[in-house]
């Protein structure tokens, strides 16, 4: 299979590349660093050429960047690349998106819907992967809403997921045959978003407070307290199936 990975050297699209390449297919990187610029166009063309399928997980990586100008930066460069796919013959495209995305109040997350949107209204059959908060993002998070005192974040839950966990989903979509529709992928684990933070904080040992504020922000959107965004829509059940067969011969005794 020929594949082609926008954001190829970022978190993401690095293990993509590798799990993609350990499995036998042909894939080519497309970044900045490859001479490719998908908010310009410049290079998108020539990277998909010949190329099945094209996984974009290209995102932004200046957190002020992120915030104020995320919409024109998701649809700019949707626009860019699912142009390039139509015009090369792209037979599917893999796309990554975010859990919660249309109930936040930024342009980051709106630039995300917007992203959707495009991919879902494009000709190209595709695939969406929408995930939680990534464990590997939390420091850089904390980072940047710290200040030399404490760290302020607000109060509400997520179910973080791993970096690799969100690549080898991505490889099994790209692999699959189009789903047409979005996928959602979390971690096992309900944390709140300041304890999270701590936990960053005590590993570096860090001894600045971490403050549950609900009017601190979220990548530009504001969470009120029990706000549960930013999880999944489906829970998990309790159910076992040996619980399920203990019930089931109970009734029939």
């Amino acid at each position: 299979m020929h594949v082609t990975v926008v954001g190829g050297t970022g978190l993401i699209g690095a293990r993509v590349v590798r799990l993609l390449r350990d499995h036998g297919d042909d894939v080519r990187v497309a970044s900045r660093r490859t001479g490719v610029d998908a908010y310009s166009g410049e290079g998108l063309r020539e990277a998909f050429d010949g190329v099945d399928v094209v996984v974009d997980v290209l995102n932004v990586n200046r957190p002020s960047y992120e915030y104020e100008q995320g919409l024109s930066f998701f649809d700019t460069c949707t626009r860019s690349v699912l142009r390039a796919e139509e015009s090369a013959g792209v037979r599917h495209h893999v796309g990554l998106s975010v859990i919660g995305a249309e109930r936040l109040d930024s342009n980051y997350f709106r630039g995300k819907v917007a992203q959707e949107q495009l991919v879902a209204q494009s000709p190209i059959p595709h695939s969406v992967l929408r995930t939680t908060l990534f464990y590997e993002n939390v420091p850089r998070l904390v980072d940047h809403v710290a200040t030399t005192h404490m760290v302020r974040l607000p109060p509400v839950r997520v179910r973080p997921v791993s970096a690799d966990d969100v690549a080898a989903t991505l490889c099994r979509l790209a692999r699959g045959v189009p789903l047409n529709g979005s996928f959602e992928l979390a971690g096992p684990e309900d944390w709140f978003l300041d304890a999270l933070a701590r936990e960053v904080l005590a590993a570096q040992h860090d001894t600045r407070p971490v403050v549950p504020d609900t009017h601190a922000l979220f990548m530009g959107a504001r969470l009120r307290s029990g706000d549960e965004s930013l999880l999944p829509a489906w829970a998990e059940t309790s159910s076992s199936f040996a619980r399920w067969r203990g019930q089931v011969k109970t009734r029939s005794a």
